[in-house]
């Protein structure tokens, strides 16, 4: 057999591999992405294509009543722009129910995080009794609150010979936030354990040497476990405002946007607007509402990462 007719029979099978693996190499690289395949598919169907129809009808004069739909530009913005003092008032208490709640349940939920990572007896329990409240139904819970908070209800017969009894829902000043107070006792356990993880991940090393150097509790705290926690703190603190910018249930639940206009945000304006058939006008609004959210939340995100660098 001639030379070359060996080094043919040689690279064969050689070749044959390299080819094997280059087409394994192809389905290995492909392989992840497989995976992703369900989770895009219900975003996109459930999320996204939602959302592009929602945009769709704000340009139109889509009703609920109606059986035709129009295509009418910026018909129903410039109509909103015709009621901005009723939008306007909305938008405001969208914007304070939002920063109270945030206000709220970060504040409490650090306090409570950083007494809850103590050892002690029954600390176990406490966490679950913190969390629970937030496995409730917000609905069950606003109406449970509607009754406890009442006029003659039994807060107001106990406060009633301190001459501190309040319509807590009813008036005009105390309502919106007796609402964030309300929500703020559900949801503040979600924070408490976001919070709780980080401290615990906070290295006992660095403690210890604190302590060794003659640092107190407040010291450790301001200057070692804050700082290494303050990721989740943002992130909390972030998710629950845009929460809050979409809060709908516990205000439906407990004033249904009253007394007045005094609780109206603009979740429960949409829904007044879906009452009465105005499927493209409510399009409208809630397209602004994304808007906003959106564009507070990056701005808050940015600032957010500017502080963290800087720290």
């Amino acid at each position: 057999m001639s030379l070359a007719a060996i080094r043919r029979r040689e690279a064969g099978p050689r070749s044959h591999k390299r080819t094997a693996r280059g087409a394994g190499a192809g389905v290995n690289s492909t392989y992840p992405y497989a995976f992703l395949l369900p989770a895009v598919a219900v975003f996109t169907v459930f999320f996204l294509l939602p959302a592009f129809f929602g945009m769709y009808l704000s340009l139109t004069d889509a009703s609920t009543y109606v059986p035709d739909t129009h295509f009418v530009g910026l018909a129903n913005y410039r109509l909103m722009a015709g009621d901005s003092s009723v939008l306007w008032n909305a938008t405001w208490n969208q914007f304070l129910y939002a920063a109270c709640v945030t206000v709220g349940k970060t504040g409490l939920g650090v306090a409570i995080a950083f007494l809850l990572n103590r050892a002690f007896a029954g600390a176990r329990f406490l966490r679950v009794m913190v969390y629970m409240p937030i496995m409730f139904s917000t609905i069950v819970v606003g109406l449970l609150f509607g009754y406890i908070l009442k006029a003659d209800g039994p807060v107001n017969a106990l406060l009633q010979p301190f001459g501190l009894a309040q319509d807590w829902f009813g008036s005009f000043d105390l309502a919106l936030y007796s609402v964030t107070a309300v929500d703020t006792w559900m949801g503040v356990g979600w924070t408490v354990v976001l919070v709780l993880a980080a401290l615990q991940a906070v290295p006992r090393e660095l403690v210890e040497s604190a302590q060794i150097d003659g640092a107190g509790p407040w010291q450790v705290a301001r200057h070692i476990k804050i700082p290494f926690i303050r990721h989740a703190i943002n992130l909390a603190a972030l998710l629950t405002f845009i929460t809050g910018m979409k809060a709908f249930d516990m205000i439906y639940a407990t004033t249904g946007g009253g007394p007045g206009t005094a609780t109206e945000v603009l979740t429960s304006y949409v829904y007044k607007q879906l009452n009465t058939g105005a499927l493209g006008y409510a399009s409208a609004v809630n397209v602004v509402q994304f808007l906003l959210i959106t564009s507070v939340a990056l701005v808050i995100n940015r600032f957010v990462r500017r502080m963290e660098a800087t720290a």
